[in-house]
């Protein structure tokens, strides 16, 4: 009995930290979880519905209803994998106390409003964002056109000799 006590106390103390550690693991998922669906799920939903929305514009109703229902499916199943997938990740390379810090920005009202104004499809900045990401664009096609190698992405054209 004398021998089991000090063996007992060891594996208490040594469990210990793991179960801490365990603990700490789980709540950093959870807030990185809850970080994720505030920024990440929310500006991909945003972006997903209104693309979507323009897709099944000129279809039929019932088609459409049905590619809605359909891509939206796969849409659930992708948003989990994110969840799932960015979550582990930041819990892994951030601490609870930072991982709650970053949501705090998130929290933050000032924030929000400039998050608002920039995904504003009808604001001005989105005008001025879109028309000089527009130009830089069209640039880089004229350059690709112009060196004779074929449109962006595409290998070199052979030439002549």
């Amino acid at each position: 009995m004398t021998r089991a006590l000090p063996a007992l106390a060891l594996a208490l103390v040594l469990g210990m930290p793991f179960g801490a550690r365990a603990d700490d693991a789980s709540d950093r998922v959870e807030a990185a979880k809850a970080l994720v669906q505030k920024t990440v799920i929310k500006t991909l939903e945003t972006g997903f519905n209104g693309a979507l929305e323009k897709t099944v514009a000129t279809m039929p109703a019932e088609k459409a209803d049905k590619v809605r229902i359909e891509v939206r499916a796969e849409f659930d199943r992708q948003r989990t994998i994110l969840v799932e997938g960015l979550s582990k990740e930041y819990a892994d390379k951030f601490t609870l106390d930072e991982i709650k810090r970053i949501a705090g920005i998130y929290d933050d009202k000032v924030y929000q409003k400039f998050q608002t104004m920039n995904a504003d499809p009808a604001s001005t900045i989105t005008l001025i964002s879109q028309n000089a990401v527009t130009k830089l664009v069209n640039m880089l096609s004229i350059a690709a056109a112009g060196d004779g190698s074929g449109a962006p992405g595409q290998p070199p054209m052979p030439t002549a000799r």
